[in-house]
């Protein structure tokens, strides 16, 4: 169903050609932009936000008058030999530190709580989309890469609302309100020789910020790499295994995983040279306070309460400035993240439906390709001037040799493309006019390669209808000639069938698949070899459930096996995207044409090689 029918295998990008994109794909999303987004999520907010902002700015402030407070316990107190003032001032510095501890602890848990929120609504809304997209997307990326986008870049944004805005706010006040307190409560003149090294810190950080951006963007884009290649291979582990490529594998993700060392060990060495660096310039201001002020001190024209109280605002002051390098540190690690989020937000479905789509309501199941043309986004032309038209309860059986464009066929059906030319109409209707989900909802698949969900039994077939009852499953299950394997099974319907149904067989998986669809209970239905993975012992019986299933509804067959369409109201022979021939399986034999090649080279072969599915002799890759 998802393939490319007419591109074949060529039409899969190598994993280079992956590459090659996401390389020379730029980070175009700009800060102003980012931050703006920012600002319009965090606005639903605002009123933890006011709570958070209240208790910072108390707390802060608590904190800035501790240094006056100390200065007023050694000139009034220690230097002045004198004890009375000392309750007030100890009870006083208590309340301090006690307002600071209070409503830090108010902040932090506010700042958390929301931030948790934040990031819940931005993977909520990244994976909303995500299942928006069309299938073209999917196609062109890596899975890997799309869960890394929304599990550890959506953490990274997290790591910039809970701790880099916090950060940022209480530091900025901070070191504000510092400079207020020292200049206006204590001396000008020390408070300037305090900020000296302040412009350096400046220079440093546009330089640090310039250089360590693009690394980080590096750095995520490694980590997605990484989580691509180990979905790859797990995902393919029986291949691996059956072709004995453990250690290929291996040496593909050491590849990747040491790229990604390299580019966060550059990282480290960037941010552990930079900080000490600024580390040091915090003592040089530091000192020549100490220099400069106990030479006053000693001239009497300032006390040495002062002295230790400017110490400690610049124990403050420097403190906070470093932690906003690190914010910063933080905001551009952020950035790339949210760049790579933007990336996914900004792609639009290329089949999306119209505003004033109209809902499918009753389907008597007519369907038509009229005059249809289509490629894939990357690709020469798949399907050539196809023109196709089932009447409401028959069966149309589409053949043709691998790459004819079978699948690209039905894949135009429920849109999950839409032509580039012509139209598909559905009880006359262009589909590209009705909402998707009552065209979809009117549609069931039936597919070769099956796909289960590592769930139960029961709710794998309840995919089909969610609100579905047990007796309902059950009852399809016996339909689909599924219910005796899954009495047999050790928790029956309840049974956990592992990831992609590896705990069932091949037929199992299949009856499954098909007990799906009876629940769904279609209009049109599109079956691509749906018996091929089953024994022959079952493929009676559930050739009868087919026929039960298919009475009264459209029914769309992609055959390989050409002697299960021989009872087909009509079979389309495809070649190089062109239908070729068109009639009854009788009729077709008759005029000794593509059909007929086929049928009797299949039938040659199954003399020879009995259960042979492919009329050349080779398996239809999924794209056929």
């Amino acid at each position: 169903m998802f393939g490319h029918g007419g591109r074949g295998r060529r039409g899969h990008p190598r994993e280079s050609e992956y590459r090659e994109e996401e390389e020379v794909e730029p980070l175009s999303i700009t800060d102003r932009r980012m931050l703006g987004w920012f600002a319009q999520r965090l606005g639903s907010h605002w009123l933890t936000i006011v709570l958070a902002i209240i208790s910072m700015l108390v707390g802060t402030v608590a904190g800035l008058y501790v240094p006056l407070v100390l200065r007023d316990i050694y000139d009034n107190v220690i230097d002045a030999r004198n004890l009375e003032p000392l309750q007030r001032l100890g009870s006083l510095l208590l309340g301090l530190f006690f307002a600071q501890a209070a409503f830090g602890a108010i902040r932090m848990n506010v700042m958390h709580r929301l931030g948790q929120k934040f990031v819940l609504d931005v993977r909520l809304d990244a994976y909303r989309h995500l299942m928006r997209l069309s299938l073209d997307f999917f196609e062109a990326r890596r899975t890997g890469d799309i869960m890394s986008r929304i599990s550890n870049d959506v953490n990274a944004v997290e790591d910039m609302v809970v701790h880099g805005t916090d950060t940022l706010i209480t530091d900025s006040v901070t070191v504000l309100g510092t400079i207020i307190f020292m200049a206006v409560k204590l001396d000008l003149r020390l408070t300037l020789l305090g900020l000296i090294p302040l412009p350096v810190f400046v220079v440093a950080i546009i330089i640090f910020a310039r250089i360590i951006r693009p690394l980080y963007e590096r750095i995520r884009q490694e980590l997605g790499d990484i989580n691509a290649r180990t979905q790859e291979a797990l995902s393919a582990i029986q291949v691996v295994k059956a072709f004995r490529r453990e250690d290929y594998e291996f040496d593909r993700f050491e590849r990747e995983s040491t790229d990604y060392y390299r580019a966060s060990i550059k990282g480290i060495w960037l941010w552990s040279t930079f900080f000490p660096f600024i580390g040091f310039l915090t003592s040089v201001g530091m000192i020549l306070v100490i220099w400069i002020g106990a030479g006053m001190a000693v001239r009497g024209v300032t006390t040495g309460g002062t002295i230790i109280a400017f110490i400690a605002y610049l124990q403050r002051f420097y403190q906070p400035v470093g932690s906003l390098v690190r914010v910063h540190n933080t905001f551009n690690r952020a950035l790339a993240s949210v760049a790579r989020i933007f990336q996914l937000l900004d792609e639009e479905p290329k089949v999306e439906e119209k505003e004033d789509a109209i809902e499918l309501e009753r389907v008597e199941g007519r369907v038509e390709l009229d005059h249809v043309g289509f490629r894939y986004a990357t690709g020469e032309m798949v399907l050539r001037d196809v023109s196709v038209t089932a009447e409401p309860g028959e069966t149309v059986a589409i053949v043709g040799r691998s790459g004819a464009g079978k699948t690209s066929i039905v894949n135009l059906i429920p849109r999950f493309y839409d032509p580039i030319e012509g139209r598909v109409i559905v009880d006359g209707v262009d589909v590209r006019e009705v909402t998707l989900d009552s065209l979809r909802s009117r549609i069931a698949f039936v597919l070769q390669d099956t796909f289960l969900f590592n769930d139960t039994v029961r709710e794998n077939i309840r995919y089909g209808r969610l609100d579905a009852t047990d007796e309902e499953i059950e009852e399809a299950a016996r339909a689909a000639y599924a219910d005796e394997f899954i009495q047999e099974l050790e928790d029956k319907y309840d049974t956990l069938i592992g990831e992609r149904g590896t705990k069932l067989s091949g037929g199992q998986k299949q009856r499954l698949a098909i007990a799906r669809a009876l629940l769904a209970d279609p209009r049109i239905l599109i079956l691509d070899e749906a018996t091929s993975l089953v024994d022959t012992e079952a493929e009676q019986e559930i050739q009868k459930a087919l026929e039960e299933l298919k009475r009264d509804r459209t029914t769309f067959i992609i055959a390989h096996r050409l002697s299960t369409v021989r009872n087909a109201d009509k079979i389309i022979v495809l070649d190089d995207g062109r239908i070729v021939e068109e009639d009854r399986h009788e009729r077709l034999m008759k005029r000794s044409g593509l059909y007929a090649e086929m049928y009797q080279r299949q039938f040659r072969m199954e003399d020879v090689w009995p259960g042979s599915d492919d009329a050349l002799g080779t398996p239809e890759p999924p794209g056929g």
